[in-house]
């Protein structure tokens, strides 16, 4: 699916840091974290302090977990299927751009997959690096959005920047029909949903987003270990990974299909772990935290 000078490339298919109980909380510590950097001692957090702390991601997960199990959920979880897709088309693009190529097009399709159409030079270089931005982006993009999912500032700003990103695409790059409903509907209810809705439910949203991101950037890679793949009801042969195939010239394609699975586990793995959070937060944890100590003291 590639030449020279003008070539398709994503083929996107169908498919904790805790507080922790002490008997107080020591004075040399200015941060409300367990990395602490002085000789300070913890305790291993508890359940309850697992929910007080990530409470936002939890509920995400359960909820993801039972839309997989009912026949309904598949149908609430399609669009946050489609947002990744988005995700993963868009990045092809933006990688060409930085390379000093561009974008002739995006097409969201239905089924959940995707096709964008770039332009480079043609070098093998510029050809790879544009061929694998797509599922690395879609990684990385899921796990810095949980990385920020306790900062309630970040999940507002975040939501209304992923909408306001959504229809620019609309605008410039995204041709097909389907494509130019679905996400200039997705966009606007995004903006809305950020500027408009309580916090706790901007920052549950903003959660699922980033939740349902991570997941689909593992499970999207398994159609890579299939000969052929489906792009809009048509089978094809083409693929990022049979593209990177083609320009390293010795890695196979299952072997890129299994990098990016991995690196798609790691980012999931750092976005739950590592996590960014404004001062306000920081400060109504720590006001939480000292209130659970004296009430166990009183």
């Amino acid at each position: 699916m590639t030449s020279t000078d003008n070539f398709i490339t994503g083929v996107e298919d169908i498919p904790i840091e805790t507080p922790i109980q002490a008997s107080a909380l020591p004075s040399c510590c200015s941060c409300y974290s367990r990395l602490c950097c002085c000789s300070c001692s913890y305790t291993v957090p508890t359940l309850k302090d697992l929910w007080n702390r990530d409470k936002r991601l939890l509920r995400s997960i359960l909820v993801i977990v039972v839309l997989l199990n009912i026949p309904i959920g598949q149908y609430i979880l399609y669009p946050f299927m489609i947002f990744s897709t988005w995700i993963h088309e868009s990045f092809h693009g933006l990688a060409a751009i930085s390379v000093g190529g561009g974008i002739e097009w995006l097409n969201i399709y239905s089924d959940g997959s995707g096709l964008a159409s770039t332009y480079t030079n043609g070098s093998s270089f510029q050809r790879g690096w544009v061929a694998s931005a797509g599922y690395q982006s879609t990684a990385v993009v899921g796990g810095i959005m949980l990385m920020f999912r306790r900062s309630n500032f970040a999940c507002r700003v975040g939501t209304c920047g992923i909408g306001f990103g959504i229809l620019l695409s609309v605008i410039l790059f995204i041709r097909n029909s389907f494509g130019l409903i679905m996400m200039a509907f997705m966009g606007s209810i995004l903006v809305l949903a950020g500027w408009c809705l309580p916090q706790f439910w901007v920052g549950e949203l903003y959660a699922l987003l980033a939740a349902t991101t991570c997941l689909n950037a593992v499970t999207s890679i398994r159609v890579l270990f299939s000969p052929a793949g489906m792009v809009n009801g048509v089978v094809t042969a083409g693929s990022d990974a049979n593209t990177m195939k083609e320009v390293s010239k010795v890695i196979p394609s299952w072997a890129w299909a299994t990098i990016w699975m991995l690196l798609a586990f790691y980012m999931t793995t750092i976005g739950i772990c590592f996590t960014i959070e404004t001062k306000e937060n920081n400060t109504q944890a720590q006001e939480q935290f000292r209130a659970e100590e004296m009430t166990e003291l009183t």
